[in-house]
C-alpha cells in the first residue's frame, strides 16, 4: 500500500448545485451523496468554468478556462494536446482509468489514461458543430432540445441515456473489484445522469410528488429578467410564451427522480470503493460539469450565468479531508488540477502552472488565503457574445460583450431578481468588479478569438449550408454503440 492517496473522481451530469440532502434542501433525496458530504467537506460555493459540457470538461481536466485552452464550444473538445492532470498522475506512476461520458474529442486521443471503458466521446470527433454558427449570428433554434426537455419525461427503464448509465456504473465496478494495489489509481467516472431526457426507473420516478416540489423562483411573468442575454437565449431555445406551473412541477420531479437515480449509481461506486479495502486511502471527489434550471428567471436548460446553471455541488472526501465541514468558499472547477496533484505529490512544472487555478488544501486545512474573485466565462450555444461572471465576496457581475452589465448582491439577493447596475449607490462597486474582470481577460478580444475560431472551423467543414446538411437534425450525444442521427429530436 502506497501512501499516496488513490483518486476516485465521479462526475455527475447537469446536476443543480442545491439539489443535495447535505445542502438542506427540503424534498431531495440524496442519501448516498449526504454521507460522502458527512464524510468530507462540502463546498457551498462551487462554479464552473463555463455552463456546457464540453468547455466545462476540459476545464476540469487541464485547470484552464477556455480563453487560455481554445476549447470553446460543443464542437472543440479537449484533445489531449494540453496536459490533464490524469497525464501528470500518469507520468508520478499512477495507474489512470476513466470510465463514461466524456465528452472529449476522441477514444484516440491520448487524455492521460492507461485505460479507458465505456467512454463516450463527442458525436463523430466533432460535436455539436451547429453551434459554432453563431459566430456570425445565425444559428438556427434548438426546437428539438426544447423538445426533450420539457416533453420527455416519466417513469422507465427504456432510456439510452439511462441503460448506459447502468454500463457505466457495472464497469466501475468491475474495474474496482481489480483495483491494483501495488501503485496508487486514479479513477475517473463519468454517469451521464441527470442529463435529459428525465425518463428514470419507476423507484425512482415515484419518489417524488410534484405539488411536493418547490416551485421556480421568480417564474412569473413579471419578475422574468429582460436581459438581451436572456432573450436570445429563449428565441435560439424557443421558450413557449407561457408554459403552465403545474406542467414545470411534473417536469421538476422528473428531474428530481434522475437525481436520485444519479445518486444510487453513485452508491454503488462507493460500495464497490469499500469493498475494494482500499476506501482509507482513497480521496474522493465528486461534482458536475454543471448545473441546470427547470423554469427559474423562466429559463429552462443551460447556456446562461445566473447560479442554477454556473454553480455546481462539490464534495472531497478522504485522507487529510475534514469530515462534517461546509465551506462558502467560492471555488472553481479549474482549483481540481493543483489540489489532485498536490494530493499525489506530483510535481507541477513551472512552465504549465495554472494562473488562474488555486489549490483547495489551504481552505480544507482552515486557512482562509485571499484567493481573489472566481470567474467563469461563457462561448456556446445561446449567445451572441462572450459572456463573463466575476463573484467577489457576495458582488456577482454577469458581463455580455456590446450588452448592459447585471451586478447582483448574493448576500440580500440569492435568486437574482435585483440588478444593481443601474443603481447610483454601486457605481463604484460596478466600476471595481469591471475593473476587476479586464484584469483577468479582455471581454472584447477573447469574444472575438472565440468567434474566429468557430468561424474557421464551420469553413473547414464547408461553410454553413454544408454544416447544417450534415448536422442539422443534432440535438444531444448518443450513448456509445449508437449513431446521433438515430437519437430522437430534431432541431428546426
Amino acid at each position: 500500500m502506497t501512501n499516496r492517496p488513490n483518486i476516485l473522481f465521479i462526475l455527475g451530469e447537469s446536476h443543480a448545485p442545491n439539489l443535495l440532502g447535505a445542502t438542506g434542501h427540503p424534498v431531495i433525496q440524496t442519501p448516498n451523496l449526504d454521507r460522502l458530504s458527512a464524510a468530507g467537506t462540502l463546498f457551498r460555493n462551487a462554479y464552473c468554468a463555463s455552463p456546457l459540457c464540453v468547455p466545462a470538461r476540459a476545464a476540469i481536466a487541464t485547470g484552464l478556462f477556455p480563453h487560455e485552452s481554445g476549447y470553446w464550444d460543443s464542437s472543440m473538445a479537449y484533445d489531449g494536446s494540453s496536459p490533464s492532470w490524469m497525464h501528470r498522475l500518469r507520468d508520478a506512476g499512477y495507474t489512470t482509468a476513466g470510465i463514461g461520458k466524456m465528452h472529449f474529442r476522441s477514444d484516440d486521443d491520448d487524455v492521460g489514461f492507461n485505460q479507458h471503458t465505456e467512454t463516450m466521446q463527442i458525436a463523430d470527433g466533432i460535436g455539436d458543430l451547429v453551434s459554432a454558427l453563431r459566430h456570425e449570428g445565425t444559428e438556427p433554434s434548438y426546437q428539438g432540445l426544447w423538445d426533450i426537455w420539457t416533453s420527455r419525461y416519466g417513469a422507465g427503464d427504456d432510456s439510452p441515456y439511462r441503460q448506459y448509465d447502468e454500463r457505466i456504473a457495472a464497469a466501475a465496478e468491475n474495474w474496482l473489484a481489480d483495483a491494483p494495489t501495488e501503485s496508487p489509481w486514479s479513477l475517473s467516472v463519468h454517469f451521464i445522469s441527470a442529463h435529459a431526457p428525465f425518463v428514470t426507473p419507476k423507484k425512482y420516478f415515484d419518489l417524488y410528488n410534484p405539488a411536493d416540489i418547490p416551485p421556480p423562483v421568480r417564474f412569473g411573468r413579471d419578475h422574468r429578467p429582460d436581459h438581451p442575454s436572456i432573450a436570445h437565449l429563449r428565441k435560439i431555445v424557443p421558450h413557449d410564451a407561457d408554459i403552465p406551473l403545474e406542467e414545470v412541477q411534473a417536469l421538476r420531479a422528473a428531474y428530481y427522480a434522475a437525481v436520485s437515480y444519479l445518486d444510487a449509481l453513485i452508491g454503488r461506486v462507493l460500495a464497490a470503493l469499500d469493498a475494494s479495502r482500499q476506501a482509507e486511502n482513497t480521496l474522493i471527489i465528486y461534482t458536475s460539469d454543471h448545473g441546470f434550471s427547470l423554469g427559474d428567471h423562466f429559463i429552462f436548460g443551460l447556456f446562461h450565468m445566473f447560479e442554477e446553471s454556473l454553480k455546481v455541488p462539490f464534495i472531497l472526501a478522504g485522507p487529510k479531508i475534514p469530515a462534517g465541514m461546509q465551506s462558502e468558499a467560492a471555488v472553481s472547477h479549474v482549483d481540481l488540477y493543483p489540489t489532485v496533484l498536490e494530493a499525489a505529490e506530483a510535481v507541477i512544472e513551472p512552465s504549465e502552472q495554472k494562473p488562474l487555478a488555486a489549490s483547495l488544501w489551504p481552505l480544507l486545512a482552515g486557512d482562509t488565503p485571499d484567493r481573489g474573485p472566481v470567474f467563469a466565462e461563457y462561448h456556446g450555444t445561446a449567445t451572441q457574445t462572450g459572456g463573463y461572471v466575476l463573484r467577489d465576496g457576495a458582488m456577482k457581475l454577469i458581463h455580455f460583450v456590446d450588452m448592459p452589465p447585471q451586478l447582483f448582491d448574493l448576500e440580500t439577493d440569492p435568486e437574482e431578481g435585483r440588478n444593481l447596475a443601474d443603481d447610483p449607490e454601486h457605481a463604484d462597486t460596478l466600476k471595481r468588479m469591471m475593473d476587476r474582470l479586464i484584469e483577468r481577460v479582455d471581454p472584447v478580444a477573447v469574444d472575438a478569438a472565440a468567434k474566429s475560431a468557430q468561424s474557421s472551423l464551420v469553413q473547414q467543414h464547408g461553410g454553413k449550408a454544408a454544416v447544417m446538411e450534415k448536422m442539422g437534425g443534432f440535438s444531444y450525444s448518443p450513448p456509445p454503440g449508437i449513431r446521433w442521427q438515430d437519437m430522437d429530436g430534431n432541431r428546426s
